[in-house]
């Protein structure tokens, strides 16, 4: 590595050292019932590692089949909208509500409606990533310049031709950033909706999370919430890896 390298990786280097070290102290005066350590998290990653793992694969099913419906959801109902103006006030009452609804509290609601196991994670995984998708596809929609919306009319492009050829990609830009909001959303909508729609059988990090905490084994429940953290930061390096591969060349991303 060249030196400008090694100063550029020193801040984020040291302020990890640094949190580690707060962390360390500060679970050293609390307790270890309380706040687990840096070590005690470390030895609970590698002794609960095959469990662990399980539940993170879990996870990311309905993690990542959330994401994919949100998205598939949010784009065909923000083209829904871009194309009728009637479609688009029909839509916004409901999507105000999905937006500022807790999902917490409608999460035992699933349970009841489609029982326990994964299709609660994928429902609120799902309404957890659907707004960001929707509201930044529906901005990114109405981005291209007027002077270009304009020239394709000149032309005589039908609306199809508009929004295959002029809308679809200027929102990509838009898209993207909402998707890399929505991966992590996604993550943390599956999470709780395994607090209340997972028995344990299988494993999933939601669970483990509420097990680990009724257990007074806050090292179990550290290592679990690591393993949604690296699911999440996955996830979000598949969107931008997705992202530099489709507008790179033209946005620098």
């Amino acid at each position: 590595m060249s030196a400008a390298s090694l100063r550029a990786a020193a801040g984020p280097t040291l302020a990890v050292l640094a949190g580690l070290a707060a962390w360390a102290l500060v679970a050293h005066r609390a307790g270890p019932l309380l706040l687990a350590g840096p070590v005690e998290v470390l030895q609970a990653l590698v002794s609960e590692r095959a469990r662990l793992l399980e539940a993170t694969a879990r996870t990311a099913v309905s993690a990542v089949g959330g994401l994919a419906l949100a998205t598939t959801l949010g784009l065909l109902l923000a083209v829904g909208a871009w194309w009728s103006r009637a479609l688009r006030a029909a839509l916004l009452p409901y999507t105000v509500v999905l937006q500022v609804i807790p999902i917490v509290a409608i999460a035992p609601l699933l349970v009841v409606w489609l029982g326990y196991g994964t299709a609660v994670a994928l429902a609120t995984a799902t309404l957890a990533a659907f707004y960001p998708v929707y509201s930044a596809a529906t901005t990114g929609l109405a981005a291209p310049p007027r002077e270009l919306v304009d020239l394709f009319h000149l032309y005589g492009a039908t609306r199809l031709r508009e929004l295959v050829l002029l809308r679809l990609p200027a929102a990509l830009p838009a898209l993207f950033s909402g998707l890399r909001s929505a991966a992590g959303l996604a993550v943390i909508g599956a999470i709780v909706g395994e607090f209340v729609g997972s028995n344990g059988f299988p494993p999933t990090l939601g669970y483990l999370v509420v097990y680990a905490a009724r257990s007074a084994r806050p090292d179990l429940c550290f290592a679990a919430i690591v393993g949604a953290a690296v699911l999440a930061l996955c996830l979000h390096v598949v969107v931008r890896w997705a992202e530099r591969r489709a507008i790179g060349r033209w946005y620098g991303v």
